[in-house]
């Protein structure tokens, strides 16, 4: 759906953003992580058509988004870190307001005011003035209005930025429910964020990409080799002892017992050969998988690599 090629932009002598590429499919939720610097703002500025690049293109569906005028508008919602609110009007106030911007009017803005209202828990705050609202509730509005006119593309800036842990928790609700219906693009410091709501992730450092994929595959590329997260039951009496392959084992915390995290010797058949050996001795394998690396670890090594380069 979205396409980015060769897309830079300089402020002065500044290069916040180079030759980014990437591409995001229908109703994925791409992170867009990187410390302060790194060109996310900038990137989403882009994206929105805010302002335009000094170099390369975006695509929407194969359209240049040059060329789609009051097009990209209809099609997507922004959620920037500062969100405009207006507030002197109600909660329906500031979401007819926008409604209105986006083009919507009679019916169908009534109907698109209270599609909004219910998806993002503001029912019986409609009267509300805007400056009465917690922080929480606010942001709740920001991504109302976001959404109001029924977006394709969904960008986020920041979204939980300064909310407790009550909101942050319903508000990644809220954008996990748009899984497989909108293209959102979140651009955050909070890893766990994306660790809870996103299909793949970006990573940015000094204006350059240097990460990018889904969760499992950036997991697995900064795994340890040999290592391994399974479901068995064990064969009895002896447990683990005489496994084919096995360097360690250690059952994971939880309360299921048939969990472990093991090392398998660097063998390519080490995995089959521990299979086999569970069911002839009456074992059960249930579930056998790389063990990744969390994304913190792997934020931490690829972004120190390139800013000690």
């Amino acid at each position: 759906m979205i396409r980015v090629t060769e897309l830079s932009k300089r402020y002065g002598e500044l290069l916040a953003l180079d030759r980014l590429d990437f591409e995001l499919g229908r109703g994925e939720i791409l992170g867009l992580l990187g410390p302060n610097g790194a060109g996310k703002t900038t990137t989403l500025r882009l994206l929105t058509g805010f302002m335009p690049p000094d170099a390369g293109q975006v695509t929407i569906d194969g359209t240049d988004l040059r060329d789609l005028g009051d097009g990209l508008r209809r099609r997507s919602g922004y959620l920037p870190e500062s969100n405009p609110h207006y507030p002197e009007l109600t909660v329906r106030g500031n979401l007819e307001f926008w409604a209105a911007l986006y083009g919507l009017s009679d019916a169908g803005l009534g109907e698109a005011v209270e599609r909004a209202v219910a998806s993002c828990g503001l029912a019986g705050m409609e009267e509300r003035p805007l400056r009465e609202l917690s922080k929480g509730y606010r942001q709740r509005l920001g991504l109302a209005q976001a959404l109001v006119h029924d977006p394709e593309i969904v960008f986020l800036d920041e979204p939980t930025a300064g909310l407790d842990p009550i909101h942050v928790r319903e508000l990644r609700e809220m954008i996990r429910e748009f899984a497989g219906e909108k293209t959102v693009v979140l651009c955050t410091h909070v890893l766990s964020e994306v660790e809870a709501v996103c299909d793949r992730v970006l990573i940015l450092a000094r204006g350059r990409t240097v990460l990018q994929g889904t969760l499992d595959e950036l997991g697995h590329r900064f795994g340890e080799a040999g290592a391994f997260e399974l479901r068995a039951a064990l064969p009895d009496p002896g447990g683990w002892e005489g496994a084919p392959g096995l360097r360690s084992a250690t059952l994971a915390e939880g309360e299921d017992p048939h969990r472990w995290f093991v090392e398998l010797e660097p063998d390519p058949e080490a995995p089959a050969r521990l299979t086999a050996w569970l069911h002839e001795r009456g074992g059960s394998l249930y579930e056998l998988k790389p063990r990744g690396t969390g994304l913190e670890e792997v934020f931490l090594k690829v972004v120190g690599e390139e800013l000690e380069s």
